[in-house]
């Protein structure tokens, strides 16, 4: 498996003419923000192609990842062959061009947080405090409405007095939902959000320059705008919503997936960056 994979990786940095730097991230943590800075140390790019593979990881991390990627080069192609998520998603907003394939995939930036369940520790989208709310929310308006209706629709009493029995009652039903949110789980989701909307925003407004609206609600809408964590981004959606993404060409994509594919069952970190050098690959890695 490991001779197949150099063997890909070389074929991949002869035809595109770039260093390489394979970045399979299990799950992205402190750890491999310090093995990329070690690979990384004392080079300077001109233009470095970065294969990403990951599902998800520490969002501080992967900042700091983005930091080492861009001080290392002046131009910065990620490339997603299967899928870059959460944490993997941040790293691809500091990509000049960002080359998927038509099964490539990027998600929501919604932090990930640790929760102890039954002993036990899980992660849980930052976004479901916030989902849960919205959804009591349209229920108890909806309430407000039904009731409003049904009063008028039975009585003799005026709009006003409606309304205001109807908030009564939408006041009492919805009481119980809202009992079930806790608020200071609510302000730890709300912060873990904020923090990853402040990254998201210096990616595309310092490394990137983009313009401040643009960055602004590009990074309001990765990560607000969809219903779950597992939810699929690709790259046309990610086209409209301006992002630099390409299609992977034709003659790199049967490498680049042959590679992703032999990547999938390794549940380990690799890390590993090849360069081309007079017409030779040199090779530097670690896993």
């Amino acid at each position: 498996m490991e001779e197949k994979i150099e063997l890909l990786l070389e074929e991949i940095v002869k035809k595109r003419k770039n260093p390489l730097l394979l970045l399979n991230l299990v799950e992205v943590d402190p750890s491999s923000v310090l093995e990329i800075e070690r690979l990384l140390r004392g080079k300077k790019f001109q233009e470095l192609d970065v294969l990403l593979q990951t599902n998800a990881g520490d969002i501080h991390a992967a900042y700091n990842i983005v930091k080492l990627l861009r001080k290392s080069a002046k131009t910065v192609n990620i490339i997603v062959p299967l899928y870059a998520k959460s944490a993997g998603t941040l790293i691809s907003l500091c990509g000049d061009k960002i080359l998927m394939s038509d099964i490539s995939e990027l998600g929501p930036l919604d932090t990930q947080i640790a929760e102890s369940r039954r002993g036990d520790f899980e992660y849980r989208s930052a976004l479901n405090g916030f989902k849960a709310l919205e959804q009591i929310q349209a229920h108890a308006l909806e309430n407000i409405d039904l009731a409003t209706k049904m009063i008028l629709q039975n009585s003799g009493l005026k709009m006003s007095e409606a309304i205001d029995l109807a908030i009564k009652f939408s006041g009492k039903t919805s009481a119980c939902l809202y009992n079930q949110l806790d608020p200071m789980d609510i302000g730890e989701y709300k912060r873990a959000l904020e923090i990853v909307e402040r990254y998201g925003h210096i990616i595309l407004l310092k490394h990137m320059r983009w313009p401040k609206e643009k960055a602004h609600n590009v990074a309001m809408s990765l990560i607000y705008d969809y219903p779950s964590h597992d939810s699929i981004i690709d790259k046309e959606e990610l086209i409209e919503l301006g992002l630099p993404v390409e299609e992977i060409k034709a003659v790199e994509l049967s490498d680049l997936s042959n590679l992703a594919i032999n990547l999938l069952p390794l549940e380990e970190e690799i890390i590993k960056i090849m360069e081309n050098k007079q017409g030779k690959v040199k090779k530097n890695s670690v896993r």
